[in-house]
């Protein structure tokens, strides 16, 4: 999901001061970017969030480098800026395929998961950021269940199964919602076991995102920053490793089943 309706409008804010100062109305301002007048309007307003791309063209036209520090500054960090460029193209994707290590991928998180996640491993947020972040969260995943695209491919560490967040009903409310994506073919989910000695998923959590316009993009995430690459030579490399995960999981068949298996040892 996007930011919040709060950082939309203090960033919308400063960009009428920054525009006002530069003497530039909104409709000199929308040429200027090649947008309408009620675009410009809205973002002023807050009603719209504008994309990594507008953002850039605003700086450059009035804003000379305030207008990114702000977004940064907005949204907590640099990674938070990273991680709603990353929704951004999420949203227009055709296709996806993720290596996830530790956790279920954000946009198929249950609410009170998301909260367990964000309250115990950002413990710096307060609650109130906490309820707004997790609420994004489900937001996106409804949003993904509900949709014919994009296309998902998940290999999981089976690891991820014997964790905790929360509570034991919390997780069995989130094993219980990718079951469920997977019977009605949502998505494609295979597991790599525990005890697999030949695991090839020892770099860490990476996707692989498929448009219908642009060449394919690879994700990279660790702790505090993520690195998008578009190198062909480097996407091609993650498809092999890719690959190489699927050969040495579960089948879909198989991982579903030790799913169903899991959500027989959550029951209370």
């Amino acid at each position: 999901m996007p930011p919040s309706k709060r950082v939309a409008i203090r960033y919308g804010r400063e960009v009428r001061t920054l525009r006002e100062d530069a003497g530039l109305t909104q409709v000199s301002v929308a040429r200027r970017v090649n947008l309408s007048k009620s675009t410009i309007s809205d973002i002023e307003r807050g009603k719209t969030t504008p994309s990594a791309k507008l953002r850039a063209d605003l700086d450059g036209v009035f804003g000379g480098g305030r207008l990114a520090h702000l977004w940064k500054e907005l949204t907590g960090s640099s990674r938070e800026v990273w991680k709603y460029e990353i929704a951004e193209m999420l949203d227009g994707a055709s296709a996806i395929y993720e290596y996830e290590v530790l956790v279920f991928p954000a946009y198929l998180q249950k609410e009170a998961y998301a909260q367990a996640l964000i309250r115990y491993g950002a413990q710096w947020n307060t609650e109130e950021e906490v309820l707004e972040q997790a609420a994004e969260r489900a937001n996106r995943a409804e949003y993904i269940a509900e949709s014919a695209r994009p296309k998902i491919w998940l290999v999981l560490d089976e690891t991820i199964l014997l964790r905790r967040y929360g509570s034991a009903g919390i997780m069995r409310e989130q094993v219980a919602h990718v079951i469920d994506l997977a019977e009605r073919e949502r998505i494609t989910v295979q597991l790599v076991p525990a005890a697999e000695p030949k695991h090839p998923g020892n770099s860490g959590a990476f996707k692989l995102i498929t448009t219908d316009h642009v060449a394919d993009v690879l994700i990279a995430e660790s702790i505090r920053e993520g690195q998008v690459v578009t190198d062909a030579v480097d996407v091609a490399n993650y498809r092999m490793q890719f690959a190489s995960l699927q050969g040495v999981a579960m089948s879909p068949e198989e991982s579903l089943s030790r799913l169903r298996d899991e959500m027989k040892r959550l029951e209370p």
